[in-house]
């Protein structure tokens, strides 16, 4: 019979409060919290409530100029293509992760079926060699009461040769003893082959567990094996995670980096406006001087 394992709103429950507390959850700490539950079964139900968790949309920047929109544009393809490849990656490992521990779970459940089977057969042997015990204690009373009626028939015939004038009764007793005699020994006959049958159900119940404690040893085997794959796989999500988180940042850096070239661009048109409108004045000026120059009366040349 299959065990009863951890639900998936327990694993949610954990793993929100760890959430909530400012740490990631994961599979040990889950379970220290659980005190019970399979690793691939936590894994499994870990996996599923990552995946229903909503996701953070990274928000594209709107540039205004044609050289802040070409920057932000490479940043963000290189962004996006960092972060296809490595949620493809992500996706992968946690496929992979859900099949092991789907596997790991089918064998946890054959290993205690196993382990069933195995007090089953342990019974059944113990039964068998408690019966063989029985026969062979009846066996030996049967042996022992054999030899007390072949000695008893001894003793008749000592009487009978003692006794002539009781020849008949004395042959009939003896009849009766040898028909006794042949019904113990058949008796006995029947309580060995009875013992020998014991004998091999112990044997067949022997080679019957033997067979049960290499399969269990196997799957116990290939539960550590696949418990390693696991390991492995977990810590690869976790080094993809990580790369999204920095490619994330650096998302972030490159905006900042862009709203600040966008504030250092619009005060640089404020000192172009400004300049713009000293030179006009300036030219409004230049224009009043000439103007003043070309009304001004010329002074008359003296003759020589």
């Amino acid at each position: 019979m299959a065990r009863v394992g951890i639900t998936y709103e327990q694993v949610a429950q954990i793993a929100d409060a760890i959430v909530g507390s400012g740490q990631q959850p994961t599979i040990r700490t889950i379970r220290d919290r659980l005190s019970t539950g399979s690793h691939n079964t936590i894994q499994r139900h870990l996996a599923t409530w990552r995946d229903a968790r909503p996701q953070a949309a990274a928000i594209a920047p709107e540039l205004p100029s044609t050289l802040l929109a070409a920057i932000a544009s490479e940043i963000e393809k290189a962004a996006a293509t960092a972060r296809s490849e490595i949620e493809g990656r992500l996706v992968q490992a946690q496929g992979d992760a859900a099949e092991l521990a789907t596997a790991g779970e089918q064998l946890e459940d054959e290993r205690d079926e196993l382990a069933a089977q195995l007090v089953a057969v342990t019974t059944d042997r113990d039964q068998a060699t408690a019966t063989a015990a029985e026969r062979g204690a009846e066996i030996e009373r049967m042996t022992t009461e054999l030899a007390r009626e072949r000695h008893a028939a001894e003793q008749a015939r000592i009487e009978v040769a003692q006794a002539r004038n009781k020849q008949e009764s004395t042959d009939e007793r003896l009849l009766e003893q040898k028909t006794e005699i042949e019904r113990l020994r058949q008796t006995l006959e029947q309580m060995q082959t009875g013992k020998q049958a014991a004998e091999q159900a112990a044997a067949v119940a022997n080679a019957k567990l033997e067979a049960m404690v290499d399969r269990a040893s196997r799957a116990e085997t290939r539960i550590e094996q696949l418990e390693k794959q696991l390991t492995t796989t977990m810590a690869e999500l976790n080094s993809a995670r990580t790369q999204i988180i920095s490619q994330q940042t650096a998302l972030d850096a490159a905006t900042r980096e862009t709203d600040t070239m966008k504030a250092q661009i619009k005060e640089s048109k404020a000192e172009v406006k400004k300049a713009t409108e000293e030179a006009s004045e300036l030219r409004g000026q230049l224009a009043a001087v000439t103007e003043q120059l070309k009304s001004k009366p010329k002074a008359p040349k003296t003759e020589s």
